[in-house]
């Protein structure tokens, strides 16, 4: 039997590391996602709140965007095979559902399309959606 090299345990090790982050991050940002489409329904009234309440609230909405961006770039990127053009997942999501595009680097992919496409209609359908009805509108 073969003996791993260096580099190739570097490798598994990294790849490891990169899903068990994206894992966390993706867990995260739903958990994040779902506190802030709740306190959406109280945005009207949020200045009544107890002082503690409001900023916790904002806190929650400042973590949930940085988590959010964090998984557009770091995960999105690579499942969507392209660098965003958005700082937000659902605003990438919502751009491949109703205009998606094969676009590679200097390439284009008609298989490419159909893949972000099918994703995002997933997102929506699956994760966004039963949240909000209104979030992968355009």
């Amino acid at each position: 039997m073969d003996m791993v090299t260096v580099e190739q345990l570097y490798l598994i090790v990294g790849v490891a590391a990169w899903l068990w982050v994206s894992f966390l991050l993706f867990i995260g940002t739903f958990v994040m996602y779902i506190a802030i489409m709740k306190m959406r329904e109280v945005q009207d009234n949020i200045f009544q709140l107890h002082w503690p309440v409001r900023w916790t609230c904002f806190l929650v909405l400042f973590v949930g965007l940085i988590f959010d961006t964090l998984l557009n770039w770091v995960v999105c990127s690579i499942s969507y095979l392209e660098l965003p053009k958005e700082y937000l997942t659902t605003a990438r999501v919502v751009r491949h559902k109703y205009t998606p595009s094969g676009r590679f680097l200097f390439w284009h992919f008609e298989w490419l399309k159909q893949w972000r496409f099918i994703q995002s209609i997933y997102w929506c359908k699956n994760w966004l959606t039963p949240f909000d009805e209104s979030h992968c509108l355009k």
